[in-house]
Parts: C-alpha cells; structure tokens; sequence
C-alpha cells in the first residue's frame, strides 16, 4: 500500500515539473494593441501637418501674389512713334506704387516732347486726355484741350490723380491719349493730325473688408 503512493506522488510530481517546463518555453504575444493599429497610428502621427499649416496655405491660397506694376520703380519712360518723329513720353510718381489700394490716393506726373522732328516745322497738341480703367468702368482721369506747342525745344507736362475705383479691382490701366496736329511745311500754315496712343498697367493690394 505505501509503495503504490510512492508511485503516485512521483508521477504527480513528474507532472507538475513537465508543466511547468512547457510553460517557462512559451511566450504569450502582446495583446494591449493590434500591430497593424499600431503601424498606423504610427504613420498618422508622421504625416500629421504642423499645428497651424493648413490655415496659412489656406490664407495663401486666397491672396494671390501681386503683379508687378509699371510705376513699381517709380518712374517709366516710353517711345512712342508717330509719323516721322517719335513722341517720348516720361511717367513718374513721388509715392510708392507697390502699396497703392483701391481706396488710396493714386497721383502721378508725365510729361511728353518730340525727337526726331524738324525745328522749322510746327507740333501742336490740341487734346489730351487719360483715362483709368479698373475692369469695371472706365473714367476720365484728365483732359485738356487747347494748342500747345510741342516741337523742340517745347514739352507739354501735367499732373493727374486716378479716380475712385471699385473695392473689388485689382488694378487699374491708365490710357493716354495725345492728338497731335503736325505742319506740313515750314511757315505752310496747313496741318496733319496725328493721334498717339499709350497705356500704363497699375495693379492694386486689394484690402481687407472690416
């Protein structure tokens, strides 16, 4: 009788050692969090963007970059053709350009003389007149009639202050316009018309509504 519960505590004991051998070789996985949630999640955390990025693309997006204008570097000379002689005309202005809005004062000069012509022979401008066009009207900005020399060593000057636009424009184009009469022999008294045409491109910083 004591042999046969030596035999069974052995074998119990040999049981428990092989079960506890089987466990220490095992290796349980790690449940807390799937892999691939984990992989996930970590390229969600890659290519998250900055705190704040996508508003300023967004402001960006929205504020299209301003083109450059004539009167950027504050002064502009153009040659300009007419019949025999050439018309040069000067353009310039005190203030900057670059920060011109729809709503702010806009003042510039020019001033236009002939090369090329006889001395002997006599250019008068009879009208002048620029208008300012802001995509949606068209305005006169100046006009002056009259005869006024222009041959050398004469030149016919003035000052203009573009008007009021539309909140909305983003720039505005200034066209010239100088009509000419050209003699056509000295001391004949008998004139041609010659009308010159020019333009200026000025764009504008649209402002922000309140």
């Amino acid at each position: 009788m004591a042999r046969r519960t030596l035999r069974s505590g052995a074998a119990a004991a040999g049981l428990a050692v092989a079960l506890m051998t089987g466990t220490a070789g095992c290796t349980f996985p790690d449940v807390t969090m799937s892999p691939g949630l984990a992989q996930e999640q970590d390229v969600a955390e890659d290519t998250a963007e900055p705190a704040g990025a996508t508003e300023v693309a967004a402001t960006a997006a929205t504020e299209p970059e301003r083109p450059a204008g004539d009167l950027d570097t504050g002064s502009l000379t153009h040659t300009i053709a007419a019949g025999d002689q050439t018309v040069v005309v000067d353009y310039w202005t005190e203030q900057d350009a670059k920060t011109w809005t729809t709503s702010a004062p806009k003042t510039l000069q020019l001033a236009a003389h002939v090369e090329g012509a006889r001395s002997d022979v006599q250019i008068l401008v009879t009208r002048f007149v620029a208008t300012a066009d802001d995509g949606r009207q068209r305005t006169v900005a100046a006009e002056d009639r009259g005869e006024f020399a222009l041959m050398p060593p004469f030149t016919y000057a003035t000052a203009l202050t573009l008007p009021d636009v539309s909140p909305t424009a983003t720039a505005v184009t200034l066209y010239v316009q100088f009509d000419l009469l050209v003699e056509t022999m000295p001391d004949s008294g008998r004139y041609y018309r010659q009308t010159v045409l020019d333009q200026l491109e000025l764009p504008l910083i649209q402002e922000e509504s309140p």
